[in-house]
């Protein structure tokens, strides 16, 4: 805006006010004739000059205030200026980490707009340079909702447009482990009173090795999981996995080959286990893996459930050709009152208030006798159902001389309850089995049922907080052929203050084992010092 000259503002000031120079003549001579007899004009008061200093000088101060805003507006004009540009900037960045489909739908700085010129709020250009030629997008880790931990996968490949969306990630996650067992005896003595030998043993093992897929086809929701499951230690390869579609968060609807729900250690992922895997007791009581329909959510908050429908308790390869057509069910129920508890037992979130969680869990079945000679020829999780001795159930002459058992039902119960605190934790869990409905031939039983207990409990400790972990753990069993128990502990060494890397060193002194499973160390009947080094990785 241009300032106004005094003169002239004062001679616009004469023509507003309808006189003209010579009315300020007034104030120091006389006025000619001529000037007095203009008509309409002999009336008017004279105007000093001193009228017109003040008139004159209110102008000079709104001129003054105009030309102040005048320069406050161009000092607002720059900095939307600059606005401008650090938004045409940031639109450039963002736009390099979008996919080409979103680029296309929703990016401002894209090909058919960048002949535009962009709005400003300046006179001057704005001159916005185009993008750079865009990188592939990155690949973001996808959530796991199921059993893992939610976070570590990568994307394969993902189409989210069109008829058919689709994704699939992977994701590797590897158990290595050196185990060594010193033997305290040579034998042990089975229900039937056969003398079983025992032996030392020490061997390295790619223990668990998973390599799993998963994603969703047609529906974000209708979803499915794939697992390449090997071990060294029977030299196996299983396939597991589900197709599952999630309605809601209170019901996700699953059909494979998964765990079936019995207890709380065996329900959650060997992947976080406090010591190197899972303890005797958990492994005595536990149901196996089985083909099934299974559902699970979260209906209220902190509230979780998984309920499944199964073939078996007792094996995992039990296909078309297994003995009986009975089934099993299994079921828990679990509340985390303040909050998310966290997978496994370590405090490795340090908790920073007290964090309970309080569950219970139970398996039925009618189980038959499926042979029990080669028990460990298919999944490298399998187990078989054991007297409180470690004898198999099915044996012949195991529950009295001369008598086989074609049938029993398995009743299993369990209570846990659990704590976490700035990197402290305690966990324990109770364990009721009952077995009944004995079908026989060869002889009498001297008992219609049996009733088996045991428990484990498990303490830890960050001594570092989210990376050096000590912990003790027990586990013991009991029953009518009597029992065993461990006790031990170890430190966890979480190399990427993450459960993703985790280096693992454990000794436990087992007596008298009643659980046989050889992935865990345990053997049934053993009697020693077993000592574990463990890496577990997740390179995705």
């Amino acid at each position: 805006m241009r300032i106004v000259p005094p003169t002239l503002a004062a001679s616009l000031l004469f023509l507003s006010l309808g006189v003209g120079p010579d009315a300020v003549a007034t104030e120091s001579g006389p006025v000619s004739a001529s000037t007095r007899d203009v008509p309409g004009r002999a009336d008017e008061p004279p105007i000093s000059v001193g009228q017109v200093s003040q008139l004159l000088k209110r102008l000079e101060e709104q001129n003054a205030r105009l030309a102040e805003q005048n320069a406050k507006l161009m000092e607002q004009n720059a900095r939307l200026a600059e606005q401008n540009d650090s938004l045409a900037r940031q639109l450039v960045e963002g736009a390099k980490g979008q996919s080409a489909a979103n680029a296309r739908e929703r990016d401002p700085l894209s090909a058919d707009a960048a002949s535009r010129t962009p709005p400003s709020l300046t006179t001057k250009p704005v001159v916005v340079a185009p993008p750079a030629a865009r990188p592939s997008p990155p690949k973001k880790p996808i959530i796991d909702a199921d059993e893992d931990d939610p976070s570590g996968q990568i994307v394969v490949a993902r189409r989210q447009q069109g008829p058919m969306p689709f994704e699939l990630r992977a994701d590797l996650f590897t158990q290595i482990r050196y185990s060594n067992f010193a033997r305290d005896r040579d034998y042990w003595i089975d229900s039937a009173g056969n003398l079983q030998p025992l032996s030392s043993f020490d061997s390295f093992e790619l223990t668990r090795n998973f390599i799993q897929f998963s994603g969703y086809a047609l529906d974000p929701r209708l979803q499915f999981t794939a697992n390449i499951f090997s071990s060294t230690a029977i030299n196996n390869t299983v396939y597991l996995g589900w197709i599952n579609y999630r309605f809601n968060r209170a019901f996700d609807l699953r059909a494979g080959n998964w765990i079936v729900p019995g207890t709380r250690e065996w329900l959650e992922s060997f992947r976080y286990t406090l010591g190197a895997d899972r303890l005797m007791a958990t492994t005595f009581f536990r149901p196996n893996i089985s083909p099934g329909v299974w559902a699970q959510g979260e209906p209220f908050d902190n509230v979780h459930y998984v309920a499944m429908v199964a073939n078996s308790l007792n094996r995992f390869n039990q296909g078309v050709d297994r003995i009986g057509t009975s089934i099993a069910v299994g079921g828990t129920v679990w509340w985390e009152p303040m909050g998310p508890f966290g997978p496994g037992p370590s405090d490795i979130e340090h908790h920073p208030r007290l964090s309970p969680r309080l569950g219970t869990s139970f398996a039925v079945s009618r189980e038959s006798n499926q042979g029990f000679g080669a028990i460990e020829n298919g999944n490298p999780e399998d187990t078989i159902l054991r007297l409180s001795d470690g004898t198999p159930l099915f044996r012949p002459g195991a529950l009295a001389p001369g008598v086989e058992l074609s049938k029993a039902n398995v009743n299993l119960w369990a209570l846990d309850a659990a704590l976490k605190y700035r990197g402290f934790t305690l966990s324990g869990e109770y364990f009721l089995r009952w077995l009944d409905g004995f079908d026989y031939r060869g002889g009498e039983l001297p008992m219609d049922s049996l009733f088996d207990h045991g428990a484990l409990l498990q303490t830890g400790y960050f001594m570092i907080p989210g990376r050096l972990e000590g912990f003790a753990r027990s586990s013991f069993v009991s029953g009518r052929f009597g029992g065993g128990y461990e006790v031990g502990g170890g430190v966890n060494w979480y190399l990427r203050a993450s459960r993703d890397w985790r280096m693992t060193f454990e000794v436990l002194n087992v007596n008298r084992s009643p659980a046989q499973n050889l992935l865990t160390g345990y053997r049934a009947g053993e009697s020693g010092t077993l000592y574990q080094l463990q890496l577990f990785t997740d390179f995705f």
